[in-house]
């Protein structure tokens, strides 16, 4: 269900879930996804919302009055969703199609809450001095609007990328180990298919790993999630929107593919524990997700504690991906094709390639004019979920291979730009063709800097 949901929404669900288990309270109902609102409007958004005349404390003593508590569940207790709660976050999906949105923001999940005169959350909304009509017009405007905010792009519609066979994981040492220790696990419980619950004990069993250091301080131990997941009667979760029997679950086989996105966009040239425990919990699916979020508190930084962990500064590649990032939030674009990549790389500002784009006269002032000319460019956004085009992740293919062929320990900005001159036909290649750009030039350029004692 919650594919669609943009990381604020994500969390207001974690917070709900976290103000159940606070609470002692058996399911997570509709009154505390209000208090997940609640929580998390700031500002203008408060004010829309008229959350602004709710008093946080007493509506935490409402929701008290008007469910029953059990003394047996405790603050770390994984508590799951009441079939009112269900229903509120599937109108909320509902509502976000109706209104032309491709993902479900907070407001949908308000504006379900209003639309549901029945569920408790409606009932205890009533009893504070809001003006629900008003609210529900400038809903319903904010979330109309908001769904122009998609725009077509170039690259958007090319190639798939999406990795096939399973098997290219056994090439990394570390991540082969893993996935044998897995398949122990399931021959011992009797399985035939390893899920994403094997896959992250593996890593939990092994000290050695850094990964385990940093779990280990949210209290995630090999022993935590062991008893944890005893809960889990059956493996349902494990196979969610799939039909597949594979030999790794459907949900199994999604978070290895995310973990090495996680890789090439930190600029790694192996897939390490550290990427899979990310891909788990960005495929907010499985059993360990399921697991890890009830332990890990939501947190927007979770990514930056275990690089920090690996390295003490922020990797080239990740600075350059989080740079282009904000080129395509400036250009109200939710899609990070290669040529914000590039941008990405002139914002940089050091390293082989923007030193490279520099000696060719390639400037980011005019860059960005040249990405405006291509991009039907809208006003600066912060409400953004942002992807990459297929041919960006194409051209981070190129790089990360490139990387490793040549045995470099990280994915520098070199491979990147590398990877667009292997790409004549993304947009990145046509604004620095538009720019005057002699490609062979180009990449002769890169060798040039790379034998000048430039590291690879």
């Amino acid at each position: 269900m919650f594919e669609k949901f943009t990381k604020k929404s994500i969390d207001v669900v974690y917070s709900a879930q976290k103000y159940a288990a606070q609470f002692q309270h058996a399911r997570v109902l509709s009154q505390h996804l209000l208090m997940g609102l609640v929580f998390h409007a700031k500002g203008v958004q408060a004010k829309i919302l008229n959350f602004d005349k709710i008093n946080f404390g007493e509506l935490g003593v409402q929701i008290l009055a008007s469910c029953e508590t059990n003394p047996e569940i405790k603050e770390d207790s994984v508590i799951f969703f009441s079939k009112e709660a269900r229903d509120i976050l599937k109108l909320a999906v509902n509502l976000s199609e109706q209104l032309n949105s491709n993902f479900v923001m907070p407001q949908h999940i308000a504006l379900a809450i209003l639309s549901d005169k029945d569920c408790g959350a409606y009932k205890i909304i009533k009893k504070f001095d809001i003006e629900e009509e008003k609210i529900i017009q400038n809903l319903k405007r904010i979330l109309e609007k908001s769904s122009t905010k998609e725009i077509y792009h170039p690259e958007t519609i090319v190639e798939n990328t999406q990795l096939e066979n399973i098997n290219d994981f056994f090439k990394e040492p570390t991540i082969s180990e893993i996935l044998t220790n897995a398949h122990s696990k399931v021959t011992t419980l009797g399985y035939e298919i390893v899920g994403s619950e094997q896959i992250l004990q593996s890593i939990l069993d092994n000290k050695n790993y850094k990964i385990s250091d940093i779990l280990e301080k949210y209290s995630v131990t090999s022993e935590v999630f062991a008893e944890k997941l005893k809960s889990f009667s059956d493996r349902n979760a494990e196979f969610e929107n799939s039909e597949k029997q594979i030999i790794f679950t459907p949900n199994a086989f999604q978070a290895l593919l995310l973990a090495l996105d996680c890789a090439k966009e930190s600029g790694s040239v192996s897939i390490q524990p550290e990427h899979v425990v990310l891909g788990i919990l960005k495929s907010k699916k499985g059993i360990a997700y399921k697991i890890l979020s009830s332990l890990i508190p939501p947190m927007t930084d979770f990514e930056d504690v275990i690089l920090k962990k690996i390295d003490d500064k922020i990797p080239e590649t990740l600075a350059i991906l989080r740079l282009a990032k904000e080129e395509a939030r400036a250009m109200g674009s939710s899609c990070i094709g290669t040529e914000m990549i590039l941008l990405g790389i002139l914002s940089y500002g050091i390293g082989v390639a923007a030193n490279v784009l520099r000696q060719l006269g390639i400037t980011l002032k005019d860059a960005r004019l040249e990405v405006k000319k291509l991009l039907k460019t809208k006003e600066a956004d912060e409400d953004l979920n942002f992807t990459y085009s297929s041919r960006a992740k194409k051209m981070l293919e190129v790089a990360y291979k490139t990387a490793a062929e040549h045995k470099r320990p990280k994915v520098k900005s070199e491979n990147l730009l590398y990877g667009i001159t292997k790409m004549p036909n993304c947009l990145a290649m046509q604004v620095l063709i538009n720019m005057g750009t002699d490609i062979l030039e180009l990449q002769q350029g890169i060798k040039q800097e790379l034998l000048g004692g430039m590291e690879l």
